[in-house]
């Protein structure tokens, strides 16, 4: 019997002072509430009369692992900020008559029983159905309008009886419970009807189609943002770079990049092909993501913002490491919530907070690292501006903290040096390189900056100190390996070099086989952006 009063406690069955909790009964607010709150509707609508607090609510009985409460935003105030605050409490309402605080958070989350969090404004449109239920495990997890959003936040001791607790706070000052049997369907269904606006394009898309930001990650279409219609991006044929998808900086040759994936921040998710970065939108720090390869001078690395949260302060921060986002060392729980706080680990970090004030969905960052060493920023392709100096003797690789406002960015590509410094001009005549000479402590090996040029001799200082140009006694250029013959098929001459790593080890044809399937040198294994067919004279 003591089993079986466990059990109907854990489940909300328990008959406990003369309360009884049959599972199938509609939830309803308790008569117990904040002072600036009216019930209506049977219970079922809690209304804040006045201000924007003393209105903590709870639902009239216990509820049971796994059961969903569902909150529809009848009005939404343009008077206050801030959202509803939810969750829930193991402490029987009844306890609280006349002693409730003002605020869910912090002022009964500090007390032992009662777990809460806020939610975000964008989830709290009119009219819109979110709901939330907790697991065996603690966590609870919440959904807007049909969809799962994930976990919320976890700790919650499922192991007593919990009520739904809400503070409708803010500008959500009229909510109601929502029978789902009833009304979910019909709601969902017009929700689905009604046109959603793209605010970067100021027209209707059908709550269906991709806005202006998104894009198919697996079959290699992009959206033209002319009439909509989705086309296969542009190849050139003989360099395997995807043409510029770029709004702003359409003009440059942008090289396939990826964000790595040994290391990201904890509340970072990236897409299939890692060129799209995530934040949770419940969270605003953590967000750390780190290129695949390194970044060497004259090159610049192309962004665009894909979504933001406007009731987040703070932006993007951008910077250059030394560490290898491999190393074991490198991971989620060892990267600070403060970026700042990077600078006091033992690899070298440089860096820049807030590089984009006020970001908004569509905007394009260009971050290029100088000759000199000067790391440039520019927005929208306008004027560029110094964030800091890099040491360029030491090889680092890009990094973002997607903090605050941004929460979704996409990587367009790594523009390579050639386009950035006008001296290095093309030729027919393609210089040997030292494989030994070029290889760099970590193993990646860093790329030349042009891979066809006349004269080596005639680069700058910076751009020749990367390459090795040995002679033999004849005089004449020694190449890379004793046979020319491609390291892959045998049979075929090398006839291409890889960017970025600078190898020539691969016949055209295999070189793109590679560059489509493992994406790296077979010698050094450095991520291949580029393959670029090269002539003899």
């Amino acid at each position: 019997m003591k089993v079986l009063k466990k059990i109907k406690q854990r489940i909300g069955l328990s008959t406990k002072q003369g309360l009884i909790c049959p599972p199938g009964q509609p939830l309803e607010f308790h008569p117990v509430h904040g002072d600036n709150v009216l019930l209506t509707k049977g219970n079922t609508i809690a209304e804040r009369v006045e201000s924007f607090c003393k209105a903590v609510v709870f639902t009239h009985r216990p509820v049971r692992v796994n059961e969903k409460i569902f909150i529809r935003f009848i009005t939404k105030s343009d008077q206050w900020s801030g959202s509803i605050r939810f969750g829930f409490s193991a402490v029987d309402p009844r306890s609280m008559a006349g002693q409730l605080p003002k605020y869910a958070c912090p002022d009964l989350t500090n007390r032992p029983g009662f777990w809460a969090k806020a939610l975000s404004e964008k989830f709290a449109d009119k009219d819109s159905v979110m709901y939330y239920y907790v697991t065996n495990g603690g966590d609870v997890v919440f959904g807007v309008n049909g969809e799962d959003k994930g976990v919320f936040f976890s700790g919650v001791d499922t192991r007593r009886q919990l009520w739904g607790l809400v503070d409708v706070y803010g500008n959500s000052n009229v909510i109601e419970l929502v029978d789902p049997r009833r009304s979910l369907n019909n709601m969902l269904s017009q929700q689905q009807q009604k046109p959603v606006y793209n605010h970067t394009l100021e027209r209707p898309v059908a709550a269906n189609q991709q806005s202006y930001n998104s894009y198919n990650n697996n079959s290699g279409l992009r959206r033209s943002e002319s009439c909509g219609r989705i086309t296969p991006c542009s190849v050139n044929a003989n360099s395997n770079t995807q043409q510029s998808n770029s709004s702003y900086y359409g003009s440059r040759r942008l090289a396939r990049a990826a964000f790595h994936r040994g290391c990201v921040g904890q509340h970072v998710t990236l897409n299939n092909n890692g060129t799209v970065a995530s934040r949770l939108d419940t969270e605003f720090c953590h967000g750390y993501v780190f290129l695949d390869s390194l970044l060497q001078p004259g090159e610049s690395v192309v962004i665009r913002v894909l979504e933001t949260e406007s009731t987040y302060v703070g932006s993007l921060t951008f910077g250059l490491t030394s560490a290898d986002p491999a190393a074991r060392n490198m991971t989620a729980g060892s990267l600070p919530e403060d970026s700042e706080l990077l600078l006091q680990r033992p690899e070298y970090w440089v860096l820049s907070k807030d590089v984009i004030p006020a970001p908004y969905a569509g905007d394009e960052l260009c971050f290029t690292l100088g000759l000199d060493g000067a790391v440039l920023c520019s927005i929208n392709n306008g004027p560029d501006r110094v964030l800091f100096h890099s040491d360029i003797s030491i090889p680092t690789r890009p990094f973002i903290d997607i903090y605050g406002v941004p929460l979704k960015i996409q990587l367009l590509g790594v523009a390579p040096a050639i386009n950035n410094t006008p001296n290095l001009k093309k030729s027919s005549h393609t210089p040997s390189l030292n494989r030994k000479s070029i290889r760099s402590n970590n193993g990646v090996a860093p790329r030349p900056k042009s891979c066809i040029i006349t004269d080596p001799h005639s680069l700058p200082c910076s751009v020749n100190s990367s390459l090795d140009i040995s002679h033999d006694s004849a005089g004449g250029s020694s190449g890379l390996t004793s046979s020319n013959d491609c390291v892959i098929c045998y049979e075929q001459d090398v006839d291409c070099v890889l960017y970025s790593c600078g190898h020539m080890c691969m016949c055209f044809t295999c070189a793109v086989q590679q560059f489509n399937s493992s994406g790296e040198c077979p010698l050094c294994r450095a991520t291949i952006r580029d393959v670029i067919r090269t002539y003899r004279a």
